[in-house]
């Protein structure tokens, strides 16, 4: 099983529409996004591109959590699932959260096959801790705003048979 892992989005429309047009996430059996969507009309624009199932993750500048939630009822395939995912996705355990800290305290403890992580923009396609594929999509805004420079859009798509990250630039 393929599945896409996306992160902070930001309101960056013109990246994510790109993303969503790429024949690569297109293939994906589920997509699984990290956090800091930021506003509502994110889900709108994810839902009507992107028909199977999507497990979101709330990050820190998703402010209108209660819209967020609202728009996303309007989507059968928009699982929104709070701050942490935990799921089996393609015979694998996987767990995803916004933050790098809480990310590596999962994959520490162990129990998962992957854990996956947004926040700081930083792309990390290939990090074992112990036995568990520690990974970071990087930023589909393109941007690092406690640096102030722009970054390379990106998004992987995880072989579950292989546990092997594959990075895709926008």
């Amino acid at each position: 099983m393929k599945t896409t892992i996306i992160s902070d989005i930001h309101d960056h429309v013109w990246n994510l529409q790109k993303a969503l047009e790429r024949p690569e996430l297109q293939a994906t059996e589920a997509l699984i996004c990290c956090g800091d969507l930021c506003s509502p009309f994110i889900i709108k624009l994810l839902g009507q591109g992107y028909g199977n199932p999507i497990h979101i993750v709330l990050g820190n500048n998703d402010g209108d959590v209660a819209s967020i939630v609202k728009v996303a009822q309007n989507f059968s395939n928009i699982h929104i699932h709070g701050e942490y995912f935990r799921g089996d996705l393609g015979g694998i355990s996987v767990a995803a959260n916004h933050y790098p800290e809480k990310a590596r305290s999962l994959a520490e403890n162990g129990g998962y096959d992957v854990v996956c992580y947004g926040h700081n923009h930083i792309l990390l396609a290939d990090e074992m801790v112990g036995d568990t594929l520690l990974i970071n999509p990087g930023a589909i805004m393109g941007y690092h705003g406690g640096e102030l420079k722009d970054l390379s859009a990106t998004f992987l798509v995880l072989d579950t048979e292989t546990r092997e990250a594959t990075v895709y630039h926008l």
